[in-house]
């Protein structure tokens, strides 16, 4: 069953009058301070506790989208745990409180919204108080909090078609278009011959189609209105690369500012730096950006770091150059690549301290760590993003290349197979799980089963790296 796709660049979230979409920049420093400590309890893996701190994050500021999802997953591990009576107590006490919260509806919305999670808290597989929470979202203006009660409701209801249709109509009144789309075409394919179902597939179709042919109207108009302004366009695309042009936005930028200061300004004039290659002045606006945030944003800092990087390598290629013709100066050239290393394995240990609990974090965290041989700490941030539904699949790829790497190829086995069984599309990352699955079968003296795992690859992508040979090797045949 398809889940909620990326919404494209530049369209506002479906949030109301109602409510404004916050992030964790945008809220009270208590709020914060709630947040921090859920994400304790759940580094404890104390479910119970991590769930009813942030449902307090979430009651207080409905519109916090990030400790919502950080919720539900923290109410998904505490359901799991629940025995005996207790699910069956939760739902009784959530049916006790139906007549309640349909008055509030009404009445209080964001009062219905926050009596609601009160309830999933307790176990979140309880559909009635899901539905509730999908309507009173709805009445506050707010469908994706709708969307997100319906996502978890066919989780524990996954054949319901009237859960999947009520998604797909809180997808459309998101003007979320294709992913609408995706709801029926997925109950298509699954009742092929049911009427209705086809009509509403060929209405969300055409629902699609109007939205892309509206979306590429505004583009156009968009760049014809901005036809002067050309350089900006390529400067914010990435594609500026002449620094005289960039010297004339520098110039732009700076009489902006003198007249408006603003962050999103100092972002525009620190790239135009960059592009003249001033890294130092474009380092400090965006440091000065940071310095007006309550908290470290992951995002500023990776572009920081960038910028950093950018400045460094300029170094580093000077250096390589000069070796090419000096060899005394290979060590010399080492010493910068392995500097270079350390110094994003520690920007990426500062993000990862601020967010202990982001996932992509931890992953990218680790993946620098693999880069430095570092592989029993590599596994350990693994370890940890695998926790997230949104990066087990690739942590468990990471963890069985450091088992690769390592020697361990039993335990690299194990881990290819938890990735694989998530690894639905047979593209390029799919591809190189497989040939390390197999060619740790090798590896292990079971060469049959190695022989079997490379002609599966052949069979997908005959040019994948060297897979001919390999089977040719294991006394296979290609043809």
């Amino acid at each position: 069953m398809p889940r909620r796709g990326k919404r494209p660049a530049g369209e506002n979230r479906g949030w109301g009058h109602f409510m404004k979409e916050k992030t964790i920049k945008d809220v009270h420093p208590a709020i914060r301070e709630f947040y921090s400590r859920a994400v304790d309890f759940e580094r404890k893996q104390n479910w119970d506790f991590a769930a009813n701190t942030m449902a307090e994050v979430v009651i207080r500021v409905p519109a916090f989208t990030a400790a919502r999802e950080k919720l539900r997953e923290y109410e998904r591990n505490y359901t799991r745990s629940l025995k005996g009576s207790a699910p069956l107590m939760s739902r009784i006490k959530g049916f006790l409180a139906i007549p309640k919260i349909k008055k509030l509806i009404n009445a209080n919305p964001l009062e219905a919204l926050a009596e609601c999670e009160k309830l999933l808290v307790e176990n979140l597989n309880n559909p009635p108080v899901l539905n509730l929470l999908a309507e009173a979202g709805v009445k506050a203006d707010a469908p994706e909090i709708a969307i997100n009660a319906m996502q978890v409701l066919h989780d524990y209801l996954p054949n319901d078609i009237n859960v999947m249709r009520r998604l797909a109509k809180y997808y459309r009144s998101d003007n979320q278009a294709q992913e609408a789309l995706k709801v029926y075409q997925y109950l298509a394919n699954r009742n092929p011959k049911d009427k209705k179902i086809l009509a509403e597939l060929r209405d969300a179709s055409l629902f699609a189609a109007q939205q892309k042919t509206a979306r590429s109207k505004v583009e156009e108009s968009a760049a014809k209105s901005v036809k002067d302004d050309a350089l900006t366009i390529q400067l914010a695309e990435g594609t500026l690369r002449d620094a005289d042009h960039a010297r004339k936005l520098v110039e732009l930028y700076t009489k902006e500012l003198a007249e408006n200061d603003s962050d999103e300004m100092r972002k525009k004039l620190a790239e135009a730096y960059n592009v003249c290659g001033e890294y130092d002045k474009a380092i400090e606006n965006l440091e000065l950006v940071a310095s007006h945030l309550p908290a470290v944003d992951p995002t500023l800092d990776k572009q920081i770091e960038r910028i950093y990087l950018t400045k460094y390598k300029s170094i580093v290629d000077g250096l390589r150059q000069r070796a090419q013709s000096d060899p005394s100066l290979q060590g010399n050239l080492e010493e910068a690549e392995q500097f270079l290393l350390d110094f994003r394995i520690e920007r990426a240990e500062a993000r990862a301290k601020s967010y202990p609990a982001e996932a992509l974090l931890r992953y990218d965290l680790g993946a620098l760590y693999l880069e430095a041989g570092r592989y029993d700490e590599a596994m350990a941030e693994f370890q940890e993003a695998s926790q997230s539904p949104s990066r087990r699949t690739q942590a468990h790829a990471a963890m069985g290349n450091c088992e690769y790497r390592r020697g361990n190829f039993e335990q690299a086995l194990q881990h290819c197979d938890l990735a694989l069984k998530e690894m639905v599309r047979m593209d390029r990352h799919r591809f190189e799980v497989m040939y390390m699955r197999a060619d740790s079968l090798e590896k292990l003296g079971r060469g049959n089963d190695a022989l079997e795992g490379f002609q599966e690859i052949y069979r997908n992508n005959v040019r994948f790296r060297d897979v001919a040979q390999r089977i040719t090797a294991l006394g296979g045949t290609v043809e």
